[in-house]
């Protein structure tokens, strides 16, 4: 028998013994079962570059070896996946911050009331309000709350999406859509 055979038979009986085992610790340290069958796939690759040093395969040593490498391989992806939150959460707080800088840089240019509501044109009314409130007048969504008589969730929810909106449009060719919706009005 090839050598190449003696591997294949060793992996397979060794991946019938201890799936299972590999799956539960990974799972329990995930708690995702894609994650977690990922974290089995990259242990049993992990036993098959270390094969020669897999004796004989019903020992409790080898039992611990193998687990050991399954809850190291699904604390590793654990270790990736919070890394991948942060990264995430800090793109987001960036990107919060580079839209308030553009608002401000819009502000600075002293747009009049007459350019603003052009402008606002595309916003439902109440979003208008919102906006308003809050960029020009500088009110917390706690006033604007109590002045437009809504939740303080439903003022942020409707000031994030007129924001967007406004960034959209401001984005590019600020001039531009300011003729276009000057056209349309």
């Amino acid at each position: 028998m090839s050598s190449a055979n003696k591997d294949y038979e060793k992996m397979e009986e060794l991946y019938e013994l201890y799936e299972q085992k590999v799956y539960y610790v990974t799972y329990s340290i995930l708690n995702n079962i894609q994650q977690a069958e990922d974290a089995v796939q990259e242990t049993f690759i992990t036993l098959y570059q270390h094969l020669e040093k897999i004796g004989n395969l019903n020992t409790e040593e080898i039992k611990r070896y193998i687990l050991r490498i399954a809850k190291n391989k699904a604390i590793d992806s654990y270790r990736k996946n919070k890394r991948q939150i942060i990264l995430l959460e800090e793109y987001q707080k960036e990107a919060t911050v580079v839209a308030d800088k553009n608002i401000e840089e819009w502000e600075q240019r002293l747009m009049s009331e007459v350019q603003i509501d052009t402008l606002l044109k595309t916003l439902k009314e109440s979003y208008k309000q919102v906006f308003k409130y809050k960029v020009f007048y500088d009110l917390n969504y706690q006033e604007i709350s109590k002045l437009m008589g809504m939740t303080e969730m439903n003022v942020r929810k409707q000031f994030e999406r007129a924001r967007k909106r406004v960034l959209t449009i401001i984005g590019g060719k600020p001039n531009d859509e300011f003729r276009r919706l000057e056209k349309n009005g």
